[in-house]
């Protein structure tokens, strides 16, 4: 059993502790107590926004004493100073939340790229990438703090099915992502293309250091890359001056979004679980629940020969369960049968690498493995019908 300590708790989660619970008498746990997790609280408008006046010459000094402490290259120059504006003048109730979440996300984060000797800078990319919000969806279908797409997630191990989203896992994303940035800087040993290709993708990086005519330096090739991509390296910059030095600008952490000292364990069920039913029967609000545990994408946590999945509860709440296991699943199995739940069967993926072969046409090779050309241009990022004998697909299909 792993324990460890956190600091969780939405301040914005609902707050009022449940009432009136058709429970069972449980054995009191004589080694932890549980304190109220949340209190109410009124949400008001912040009051940690200051004007205060924008001097080049201090932000760029600032700036380049962050550059001296990373192997990062952080330059200050008008386009990042524009970005810099932006964030300061146009998105500061924005900057005020992400500086109250970081306290929680930041050390994960942190752990991860030190145990794979990364610079821990690259600590700011989930700012620019989901906002610091495990649940985060860009339209493209990233998902994430780190926000990987469904290929890329997978080729890094990541399980999505059913029942799981392990993008939306603080712990095994972070670890993916850790291996996706290591292994693209081994690629172009350069910081601001591995950074270029987390967001473009390796292939097209490469593609505009071609058309730039062998140019490696980020500010020359910029122009040959994708818009998004050209501000990336400035809006990344940019976030890793504002983090640093909000609070200078008048910028606080808005207590709306901070967390509170939480310690928290992780227990092992031995049957599917419906969060909610468990939520209730703990006298635990089902929303924290959920948001300890957002890698269940249907609530539900599955059962599966062989492999038992973990659940995440507060930690005086981990050893109520424990002194009470037997009893608690007697009354889970009532529960069920009583809303009549029925459990989708766990699927996985499995990928398969497809070699096109002459005659062959998307349509077709969707038919053969059933699944759609939509599928097909997602899973392998086309942007038409074109394809071409030799070329090699990437093709998901579930398995029991």
């Amino acid at each position: 059993m792993r324990k460890v300590f956190i600091f969780f708790i939405f301040i914005f989660i609902n707050s009022s502790a449940q009432s009136n619970l058709n429970t069972v008498l449980f054995k009191n746990d004589t080694l932890l107590f549980y304190d109220t997790i949340l209190k109410p609280k009124n949400k008001v408008i912040s009051q940690n926004i200051i004007k205060t006046d924008y001097n080049s010459l201090i932000v760029k000094r600032r700036l380049d004493s962050l550059n001296d402490l990373t192997p990062l290259n952080l330059v200050f120059n008008k386009v990042v100073e524009q970005h810099i504006k932006f964030y300061l003048f146009q998105r500061q109730e924005q900057v005020s939340k992400l500086l109250a979440l970081s306290d929680y996300y930041f050390p994960v984060f942190e752990m991860y790229l030190d145990k794979n000797q990364l610079p821990l800078e690259l600590k700011y990319l989930p700012v620019i990438e989901s906002s610091l919000n495990a649940n985060a969806r860009s339209h493209a279908g990233a998902v994430g703090l780190w926000q990987f797409m469904y290929p890329t997630a997978k080729e890094q191990g990541l399980r999505i099915n059913t029942y799981l989203d392990e993008r939306k896992d603080l712990y095994k994303s972070t670890q993916a992502a850790c291996a996706y940035l290591l292994k693209a800087y081994n690629v172009f040993n350069n910081w601001d293309l591995a950074l270029s290709s987390y967001n473009a993708g390796r292939g097209n990086v490469t593609k505009a250091i071609r058309r730039s005519g062998g140019k490696f330096n980020y500010w020359e090739l910029r122009p040959f890359l994708p818009k998004e991509t050209a501000n990336y390296i400035p809006s990344f910059i940019a976030a890793v001056y504002v983090m640093n030095f909000a609070n200078e600008h008048g910028i606080l952490a808005d207590e709306n979004y901070k967390f509170k000292s939480y310690s928290i364990d992780s227990i092992h069920l031995n049957k599917s679980v419906k969060i909610s039913h468990l939520a209730q029967l703990l006298n635990i609000e089902t929303n924290l629940l959920k948001a300890l545990n957002p890698t269940y994408r249907i609530n539900l946590i599955p059962s599966l020969e062989g492999e038992k999945f973990p659940i995440i509860l507060p930690d005086n709440k981990a050893g109520f369960f424990i002194v009470n296991e037997d009893s608690l699943y007697v009354e889970l199995e009532k529960m069920e049968l009583a809303e009549k739940l029925n459990y989708p069967a766990f699927t996985d993926v499995e990928k398969i690498r497809y070699k096109v072969k002459k005659g062959d046409f998307l349509g077709k090779i969707a038919n053969k493995y059933k699944c759609t050309i939509k599928d097909l241009m997602l899973w392998n990022d086309l942007k038409n019908h074109n394809i071409r004998v030799g070329q090699r697909l990437n093709i998901y299909r579930t398995v029991k």
